[in-house]
């Protein structure tokens, strides 16, 4: 079983020069744990690590808790492998004249900093990147001196996080937006749109900035504010 996999929105980024893995856990309390901490009701029931392409099928459901319960039972057999298998995506990306980006919470919000802060110091030239709903883990990643220099987040509006939310883009940080289309608007909260469709790599985006979304698998359904109708 293969710790990182791709999507058809992560392989995206191999248009514009990036190779990009993700690894996908189980998303908020789908293994028995939470690791999901901020989520919200709304966030939940739309997360595409459940509802949307292959994340649907009972057989990814197996392997996102099989992963997870690895990574609880077995930490350092995990980290072993996890780092086993960024060196081979890194190899692969150099052959094929690519930069190397690694997204850690596919479909999860674990704080990857303090679980395993050597990971970032062991390859300093790959590009991390995560999304998060925890607004001291997303304020910390703009203040803290120590913070892995190859690590940056994307806060995530939930719907019930908007005071959050303007704080964080008051601090210099992105905050991605989903939207009920791809037909984003020019500004939200008076920060410029950017599209997030193009790829998955946040990696490389603007700062301070909005990143827009497509509802996409039960976020179309969405009726708790998660998704924003303009």
């Amino acid at each position: 079983m293969n710790l990182l996999s791709t999507s058809h929105k992560v392989s995206l980024g191999e248009g514009h020069g990036i190779l990009t893995r993700a690894l996908y856990l189980s998303p908020a309390s789908e293994s028995g744990r939470n690791l999901c901490p901020s989520s919200t009701a709304g966030c939940r029931a739309a997360c595409l690590g459940h509802s949307s392409g292959f994340m649907v099928f009972e057989a990814h459901k197996a392997a996102r808790i099989a992963k997870s319960r690895m990574l609880q039972h077995d930490r350092d057999a995990f980290i072993f492998e996890l780092k086993s298998e960024i060196t081979a995506t890194v190899r692969k990306a150099k052959r094929e004249g690519l930069q190397t980006a690694i997204r850690l919470n596919g479909s999860s919000d674990i704080g990857w900093e303090n679980l395993a802060p050597g990971l970032f110091a062991q390859f300093p030239d790959v590009h991390f990147y995560d999304y998060t709903k925890r607004h001291l883990r997303m304020g910390e990643s703009l203040t803290r001196r120590d913070w892995p220099a190859n690590y940056r987040l994307t806060f995530s509006r939930s719907g019930e996080n908007d005071a959050d939310v303007e704080q964080v883009l008051a601090t210099g940080g992105n905050v991605a937006v989903v939207f009920a289309t791809d037909a984003f608007p020019e500004t939200y909260l008076g920060y410029p749109v950017v599209s997030g469709e193009t790829s998955d790599y946040r990696y490389g985006d603007p700062r301070n900035v909005v990143i827009g979304l497509k509802a996409r698998g039960a976020a179309k359904r969405d009726t708790s504010g998660f998704v924003v109708h303009v």
